[in-house]
């Protein structure tokens, strides 16, 4: 049985993704990991951040973005899976806050629309199709809280990036959890000042669910 790697091995390999053919052609060992390997890498890594991705180009961190978010490597479902333990899912969901509050938010991802590979990435974090839909399916109920919770920090970030990811992670929400939905864009709404400006048009699309 080949051994599994080491966490340092993993990230080396998903942080120097160089296109989108690499994301899909890493090596099975790398997009096969055991659930609960799968999950204590990534609380690791969003942990740790600062430190690992520090000086990460835009377009790396774009890439490693997209793999370890979306299909390419469907981490998040093998998180949510049954092999992980309740607790271990949510701390690593909980972890992805730090991600945004003490890494991303101090990224240069840039103040406007698509202004970088990695602004993009970040937006399209909750349109990944691998971790929004632990708050809609049954038998996840136990992620609500916790996604909520790192929408909320993601919010409260100071960069147009993070504050646009998390308006369209809400967005998509506002059909199945309208109250707490609204009760999050209203507050940033009504803090003169918190929100990037170019984002109060879109809050309230979001604030409809009726955002892209």
């Amino acid at each position: 049985m080949e051994a599994i790697v080491s966490f340092e091995e993993w990230f080396e390999v998903i942080s120097t993704l160089d296109s989108s053919e690499a994301r899909w052609d890493v090596d099975d060992r790398i997009s096969c990991l055991p659930p609960t390997v799968v999950a204590d890498y990534l609380r690791r890594l969003f942990l740790d951040a600062p430190v690992l991705c520090r000086g990460i180009t835009s377009a790396r961190l774009c890439h490693m973005i997209w793999f370890f978010n979306g299909v390419c490597s469907s981490y998040w479902h093998e998180v949510r899976s049954k092999d992980v333990p309740i607790e271990m899912q949510i701390s690593t969901v909980l972890a992805l806050g730090n991600f945004y509050r003490d890494f991303l938010d101090h990224y240069p991802l840039g103040d406007d629309f698509d202004a970088s590979e990695a602004e993009t990435a970040v937006y399209m974090m909750w349109d990944m199709d691998c971790l929004e839909g632990a708050a809609i399916f049954p038998g996840e109920e136990h992620l609500v809280n916790p996604i909520f919770e790192v929408l909320g920090t993601a919010l409260r970030c100071k960069s147009f990036g993070c504050q646009r990811s998390a308006l369209h992670g809400l967005g998509h929400q506002e059909p199945y959890h309208p109250e707490r939905v609204h009760a999050e864009i209203d507050w940033v709404l009504s803090q003169e000042g918190r929100l990037h400006p170019l984002l109060i048009s879109y809050a309230h699309d979001a604030r409809t669910g009726m955002i892209q």
